[in-house]
């Protein structure tokens, strides 16, 4: 009797532990199928509790959406309107109660009740609970044409989500989330979405990774490392990167960066490691910080890879030496304790691609004269890339006709950044833009790879313009290295690889102006917050728009001028014909319209003809 009651409890104790995992093979077996049908995905709080899944449909423009939640109740996913926020936002929430699903297209006049859309533009795939969680699957197109949906452009794009461990009672009075059941994240909804091409036989990889470096208890932080290159006794072309997240560190690891570093790093300085631009960081390593981009990765991308025509070359004697890691940690929840040893893999081959990629500079340089007054909302800065120096930088292109061809960029300015576009000028005519990022995140910066290249010809000009938010700060802020300093620059992944590494512009004539008028040369002033009056900024702001000359940089990888541009006064580029990009809304309108209104002059001449 003992001996069946003991072996019925093994029994029980063995058909629990199989329903345990089981339960856990069903669980991973799921997040297995969610990625493996999707090509891109993000975990939108650090704690994963909120998962966002996505595939992008570049010819019917429509972007396919996954989100999953761990709560049986309801839950909401959105687009903001660039701040990350719920005022003027769109949203879709949806539930499942019992065993019939509910969704809603939404969108939030503030911080209430978001109103239900008169047109419903999302469309529902399948809406799930399963294990605990719920799975919601829906689709929109990137533009609506709904004035109360925001449209999905590339660039950043800030999402929101929010979910309630219990269902609505009616569809119309939805309990409202706990402050610890929301949250926003930036993520590149519309990189690429080409497929990668195969690697192949043959390749190697290497890893730059953090080696069980501490996370910092700060709610954010930058942690940057040295690393030497692989040397190679022979040319090769890395031709993908992949990012390397540590596993249980995906609501962590915010973005990964590598810059080139000069070819006369110490030795000495190879085994750094530390916070990045704080003032233990060594000169030679802070220098790199910030600098020539070769590398980037943010939350929700995926791996990088060059067209199969094109790769990035290393063991050749211009070849990047010394390489700075740099991986933001976004740890709002203060977590001590946690070892990350995060980074990208290089794949690299010997078997060469037809061209060698390059990166170019373009943007305005890094100094005092880049000055943004402070309690602005949308300061604008630019950059010239002037019509002598791509003539003589793509002089050696191997291209049919010259000039290069652009495949990704990607954006850089600092924490008062916002907008980001850079434009392209041949001839007086405004050509369409190269790259846009209307809601850029210093916090969140990859490549973005171009859904077509886009060619500069010898000749053509540049234009880097960015737009400043200083609104909360009392200080004038200026350029240079440090997170709270400022930069404009845009980093050009382009082919075939020629002696040109940056273009950069001063507007010293401009800012020489302002200050004959304003300044006179008391330089001590314009550090008291009292200095900076309204007549003050508009001032500068009007130096700036009012004068057409500016110094041109135009340089080689070795940061030496190209022949005959050392520091060249030129005018900046006159746009006769600006650009207009075509707006989808008006095409769709006019072509329900057109049969609208062919079928009104079929029966008007019907009519006219029975009289």
């Amino acid at each position: 009797m003992l001996y069946q009651k003991a072996q019925r409890r093994t029994q029980k104790v063995l058909l629990r532990s199989l329903i345990f995992l089981l339960h856990i093979f069903l669980v991973h077996a799921v997040a297995a199928d969610l990625l493996s049908a999707h090509r891109f995905f993000a975990s939108l709080d650090e704690d994963q509790s909120v998962k966002l899944y996505w595939n992008v449909t570049t010819t019917n423009k429509e972007i396919f959406f996954t989100v999953e939640a761990k709560t049986t109740g309801w839950i909401g996913f959105g687009i903001s309107s660039g701040q990350g926020k719920m005022q003027g936002a769109d949203i879709v929430i949806g539930w499942v109660k019992d065993g019939v699903p509910y969704f809603q297209d939404r969108h939030a006049d503030g911080h209430m009740m978001p109103e239900i859309d008169s047109q419903q533009d999302y469309e529902l795939i399948s809406l799930t609970e399963e294990n605990g969680k719920t799975i919601m699957k829906f689709k929109r197109k990137f533009d609506t044409c709904d004035a109360d949906d925001n449209k999905i452009e590339p660039g950043t794009t800030k999402v929101i989500y929010a979910y309630h461990p219990s269902d609505p009672s009616t569809p119309r009075s939805i309990p409202q989330h706990s402050p610890v059941n929301r949250g926003a994240r930036s993520v590149l909804l519309l990189n690429s979405g080409k497929k990668r091409p195969a690697l192949p036989p043959g390749t190697k990889y290497f890893d730059l990774v953090h080696n069980k470096t501490a996370i910092p208890g700060d709610k954010t932080s930058y942690m940057c490392e040295a690393f030497e290159m692989p040397k190679l006794n022979e040319k090769h072309h890395i031709i993908q990167m992949d990012p390397i997240v540590q596993a249980g560190h995906e609501g962590v690891v915010h973005h990964i960066v590598v810059y080139e570093c000069r070819d006369d790093y110490p030795d000495h300085h190879l085994n750094y490691t530390g916070q990045c631009y704080s003032p233990d960081m060594p000169p030679p390593a802070a220098k790199c910080a910030g600098a020539t981009t070769i590398a980037a990765w943010a939350i929700g991308g995926n791996e990088f890879s060059y067209p199969e025509h094109v790769g990035f070359p290393i063991g050749t004697p211009d070849s990047p030496k010394v390489v700075i890691l740099e991986i933001h940690y976004d740890n709002p929840m203060s977590k001590q304790g946690m070892i990350d040893s995060s980074g990208l893999r290089f794949y690299y081959t010997k078997q060469l691609r037809e061209y060698d990629a390059g990166v170019l500079q373009v943007g305005a340089f890094i100094d005092n004269t880049l000055m943004i007054p402070p309690k602005e909302t949308n300061w604008e800065i630019n950059g010239f890339c002037s019509e002598e120096c791509t003539r003589e930088g793509f002089k050696n292109s191997i291209l049919p006709g010259g000039g290069i061809n652009i495949v990704a960029s990607g954006l850089h300015t600092h924490l008062t950044g916002h907008k980001i576009v850079v434009r392209r000028i041949r001839n007086g005519v405004e050509l369409s833009e190269i790259a846009r990022n209307d809601h850029y995140d210093f916090n969140f910066q990859e490549y973005l790879m171009l859904e077509n290249e886009i060619k500069v010809a010898p000749g053509d000009s540049l234009i880097t313009e960015c737009f400043y938010n200083t609104r909360d700060r009392n200080w004038v802020t200026t350029g240079g290295l440090g997170t709270t300093d400022e930069m404009c620059l845009a980093f050009l992944i382009y082919y075939p690889k020629v002696n040109f590494s940056k273009c950069i512009s001063r507007e010293a004539q401009a800012w020489k102006k302002w200050d004959d008028k304003y300044v006179k040369k008391d330089y001590e002033q314009l550090r008291k917050p009292t200095f900076w009056t309204e007549s003050n900024s508009e001032g500068l702001r009007e130096a700036f728009k009012d004068t057409d000359q500016y110094y041109a940089r135009c340089l080689s990888r070795a940061d030496t001028a190209l022949p005959g541009l050392a520091y060249k006064e030129t005018k900046k580029p006159l746009i006769k014909i600006p650009y207009r990009p075509e707006s989808v809304c008006a095409v769709s309108m006019a072509t329900s319209i057109v049969p609208q209104c062919l079928g009104g002059i079929i029966a008007l001449a019907f009519w006219v003809a029975i009289r």
